[in-house]
Order: C-alpha cells, then sequence, then structure tokens
C-alpha cells in the first residue's frame, strides 16, 4: 500500500508538471515573442536561466552557501556562465561527524566531503510573455540608443573634418604670409604687421594641431561608441518588465564525496579495538530534466525536476549514530580527577563498493508573490543486496527579502522540512510510518561572488 502511496505522488507531481507545460505551450502561442528579435529574446533566457540554474537541484534555486542544521551539513555552489546560454555548476560540501565540521581532519579528508560539477544545458522550448506596451519602451530605448550613437558618430566625425579643414586654412595663410615676407620692397610698417600676422597664425596653427592630438583614433571613437550603445541596450533590457518566463533544461553531471568516520564495534572485548577509522570513496552519475516557470502573478510559478543518480555506494546511511564518552582518571583513589572526551561514532555492518540507483522528483510550487514556495520531494533507491528503498519529503521555502533593496532580492532562504523514510519499513523498525519522520531546518544565502 504505500509502495503504491509513493507511486500515485510520483505521478500525480508528473501529471501537474505535464498540464501546466501544455499552459505555458498555450502561452507561448499567444506571447509576443515573434516581435521580439532571437538576440534579445536569447538574452532574457540567458539572464532568468542563469540564475536559475544550480548544481544540487534540491534545496535552493541559484548561487547559494547553505546549512543543514540537523545533520550540520555545509555546502557551497558556484557557476559559469557561457555565451551560448548554458551553465556549468560546481559544489562542494561537507558534514559533521566528530562533532565539528572540517574539509581536513590530521591530513584525512573529514566524512561527507564531496565535489559534484554538473552541465546545465537549456533547451530551445522556451517562452516568454510581457505587456505590449513594455515591447513599445523596450524598442523605443534600442532605437534612441542607435540614433544616439550614430549622432555621436557623425559629431565626432564633423569636428575632426572641421578640425583638419582650419588647421589646413592656417597653414595656407601662413605660406602666404611667408611669401610675402620675401619682397623687398615692403616698408618697415608693412613688414611689421605681416609678422604679427604671421606670429598669430603660428600660434593658432600650433592651438589647433595640440587640440588635433587631443582627439581619440576613429577606432577608439567606435568603439567608445559601441561601448555606449551596449550599455545602453542592457540598461533598456534590465528595464523590461515581462509577467512571465517558462524553459527546460538538462543537466548531466558526476561527482565523488568522501566518508571517513569512526566505527564503533561494541562486540570486540578490547576498547583500543571497539573504535576503528573508515574511509571509503564514493563516486556517482547524474542525469536530470528540469522545467520552469515564473509568473509574476504566482499563477502559477513552479520548478520540477525529474532526476536519476547510479553510484558505487556504501551503506553509511544505515549505520546508528551513536555518542562515544572515553573517561580518563588521573591520581590515587582518595584524590582523583576524571577527563571525559566525547565524539561521535557509527555502529552496523558497514558495506562499500555496492552499485546503487536512486530516482528522485522535486517540485517546488511557489506562492505569496513568489517568496514563499511548498516543496514535495519524493525519492526511490535501488542499492545492491538491499530491497527498495522509499523517502518521502515535503517542505515550506520562504525568501527573506530586504525592502531597503531596490532589486528586490533575496538575501536569506529558509525552509522547514519534514521527510518521512523507509515509507515500505524495509528495516523493520518498530515505529510507525510517521514517526519514522526528520524534522530539520536549512538556511541558504545567495553569494553572487562564487560566479566564476
Amino acid at each position: 500500500m504505500k509502495k503504491i502511496t509513493i507511486v500515485i505522488i510520483i505521478l500525480l507531481i508528473f501529471k501537474i508538471g505535464n498540464a501546466q507545460i501544455k499552459v505555458s505551450e498555450l502561452i507561448g502561442e499567444l506571447n509576443l515573442n515573434s516581435r521580439l528579435d532571437s538576440i534579445t529574446f536569447n538574452n532574457f533566457l540567458k539572464e532568468a536561466f542563469n540564475s536559475v540554474a544550480n548544481s544540487s537541484g534540491r534545496n535552493t534555486i541559484g548561487n547559494y552557501a547553505s546549512s543543514d542544521i540537523k545533520d550540520g551539513q555545509l555546502n557551497f555552489n558556484a557557476s559559469k556562465n557561457f555565451k551560448n546560454g548554458n551553465v556549468f555548476s560546481l559544489n562542494a560540501s561537507g558534514g559533521i561527524t566528530d562533532g565539528f565540521f572540517a574539509i581536513f581532519n590530521q591530513t584525512k579528508v573529514n566524512s561527507n566531503v564531496g565535489i559534484s560539477v554538473k552541465y546545465n544545458i537549456r533547451l530551445n522550448s522556451s517562452s516568454i510573455s510581457f505587456h505590449t506596451d513594455e515591447l513599445a519602451k523596450l524598442n523605443k530605448k534600442i532605437s534612441d540608443a542607435k540614433i544616439e550613437n550614430a549622432i555621436s558618430k557623425t559629431i565626432y566625425t564633423h569636428t575632426l573634418t572641421l578640425l583638419k579643414s582650419k588647421i589646413a586654412l592656417t597653414v595656407a595663410e601662413i605660406n602666404s604670409i611667408d611669401t610675402m615676407l620675401t619682397n623687398s620692397n615692403l616698408t618697415v610698417e608693412q613688414r611689421a604687421k605681416l609678422e604679427y600676422q604671421l606670429a598669430l597664425n603660428t600660434l593658432k596653427q600650433d592651438s589647433l594641431q595640440l587640440k588635433q592630438q587631443t582627439f581619440i583614433s576613429p577606432i577608439e571613437a567606435d568603439n567608445e561608441n559601441r561601448s555606449k550603445e551596449k550599455k545602453s541596450k542592457t540598461n533598456a533590457l534590465l528595464d523590461f518588465k515581462y509577467t512571465g518566463i517558462f524553459f527546460q533544461w538538462i543537466s548531466i553531471g558526476g561527482g565523488f564525496q568522501n566518508n571517513n568516520f569512526n566505527q564503533f564495534k561494541p562486540s570486540f572485548s578490547k576498547i583500543e579495538e571497539q573504535i576503528t577509522r573508515e574511509s571509503n570513496l564514493l563516486w556517482n552519475a547524474t542525469i536530470e530534466y528540469n522545467i520552469y516557470k515564473w509568473n509574476q502573478y504566482s499563477k502559477p510559478t513552479y520548478y520540477l525536476l525529474f532526476g536519476a543518480k547510479g553510484s558505487i555506494d556504501d551503506n553509511f546511511s544505515d549505520l546508528a549514530k551513536v555518542e562515544i564518552n572515553d573517561a580518563n582518571t588521573y591520581g590515587t583513589s582518595l584524590n582523583q580527577r576524571t577527563t571525559t572526551k566525547k565524539f561521535n561514532a557509527y555502529k552496523g555492518d558497514y558495506k562499500t563498493k555496492l552499485l546503487s540507483a536512486k530516482f528522485y522528483v522535486d517540485y517546488y510550487r511557489f506562492f505569496f508573490k513568489n517568496e514563499a514556495a511548498i516543496h514535495i520531494y519524493p525519492e526511490a533507491t535501488f542499492k545492491q543486496d538491499q530491497k527498495t528503498l522509499y523517502n518521502a519529503g515535503f517542505g515550506l521555502l520562504y525568501s527573506f527579502i530586504d525592502s531597503k533593496d531596490k532589486e528586490n532580492k533575496a538575501k536569506l532562504h529558509a525552509e522547514l522540512y519534514f521527510k518521512l523514510s523507509d515509507l515500505s519499513n524495509i528495516e523493520k523498525s518498530n515505529l510507525s510510518t510517521f514517526r519514522r519522520n526528520e524534522l530539520g531546518l536549512r538556511l541558504s544565502i545567495p553569494v553572487s561572488f562564487l560566479n566564476f
């Protein structure tokens, strides 16, 4: 019955996704994409896609730093945007197993430290919805930028041509005065006047030539005008307010994670043999299909992901976490001092090199002016020598926005989540389904400086 429930949940989400895709396709037919030139259209899609695509595909969207308070999990995400609109993502994560977080612990990699990469390829089926007056404003601003560029070029050419003409006329006048000064019949007064005119024209020539030297070259002037036009067009695109956008993409990636932890073996009689240090490197490959539709009125805004992950795994997640207290006593029985060291260890039969496959769905449904979202994420894990494990989670995500920020960018994402584990009870737990749960809080901070 529980397996059927999970399948029904996944099918319902898939059906919702398909229904909404059809709605967005209809919008694509009714909007004014055909009146947007391809460059402008792709610029809008690139900007939106770059802000959405990320390497985790889970708990948050965009560049971020995040932490999972329950398990002390830290994540850092960075992305590289390519000219073709695709995005390369890199994610680094680290977890706590000994009561502290460290990338390296005594030259050994600490548990749950991993690196994963992902290449996000945007598909061509995309659409943008907007009001007609916004398109008119955009076209006018772009047209004004082109006209301003043309005027600047004309002014530069005219000014430079006029300056050269003045220099040529001044040089001609100087040559004419020099010719007249060769006349021996000039009176003293006539020669003085000509020499005065010669001095004035020579000074004028020097001034004009100095002004000519300060002029930038035609190539530099053209580049400067192009740069101004590009900046004006960019600002026009930033000012353009579209009401909705829809696109899909495929993500292909892979990575590794290191599990390095203390294993507790209570069956061993010698205390020094009960704690051993285990280290295992896990490799994985993923492929995901993503759908994103944004609407400024939240009618609806959603993000839907279907993913598959294959890996060479272990059963670290099946081990039981225990807290170990090691006590040392100093002094005699009459005057003693005891020191205690506390650390975490994991108990159970640890197995490595297990082939594993996971299929998962992530669905975010945004509301409240796109500042909050409901998050649903069922998953099924198939692991070697084990029965299929079904989990399902539900979260409430909220983005805290600084009201003083004109760009309305989120300063903090917080998600309160509730996860039901092992719905089929393959581990034969005595607890009921709803008591085999995990309640936690994820926090993520968007950080633009992680772009590289």
